[in-house]
């Protein structure tokens, strides 16, 4: 597992609550993300379209942070961790929420194609977090 992170930090005008619900809840993922998600417990599935199984994903709380530990598909994530932590936007009304998908090798291929797919991504968590109007990323 490499050093290498993809980082971002975006303000919501929504309460913290509604954020946290909407990354750890499979409704609330399902609503921004995928339709096709199924969380049970600890363990997360989410599928998308033209990919053969699913993407898999131990889930856990760590101090102030949701973690999404990747299993091993899809390889080119595998050992890698995706972070979520919010808090109150300390400049205004709503949330703060700080992204992080890290554990990559530095030269790893798919960095450059998934650094603008989760900005897109996020901007539907930011959205769906506002209205509550569900809008998942992928949906079929």
């Amino acid at each position: 597992m490499g050093d290498y992170a993809i980082r971002m930090q975006f303000d919501m005008d929504a309460p913290e609550e509604a954020v946290e619900r909407s990354l750890a809840t499979e409704d609330g993922i399902r609503s921004w993300w995928t339709n096709h998600a199924d969380l049970r417990g600890a363990r997360l599935e989410t599928g998308f379209p033209d990919v053969p199984q699913p993407f898999e994903f131990a889930v856990r709380r760590s101090g102030d942070a949701t973690e999404w530990v990747t299993g091993g598909f899809p390889p080119w994530w595998a050992g890698t961790t995706i972070r979520w932590r919010v808090e109150r936007n300390p400049d205004g009304p709503g949330s703060r929420v700080h992204f992080e998908h890290g554990g990559y090798e530095p030269d790893n291929p798919v960095i450059p194609i998934v650094t603008p797919a989760w900005a897109q991504i996020i901007l539907r968590l930011k959205d769906y977090a506002e209205t509550g109007r569900p809008d998942p990323f992928f949906s079929f």
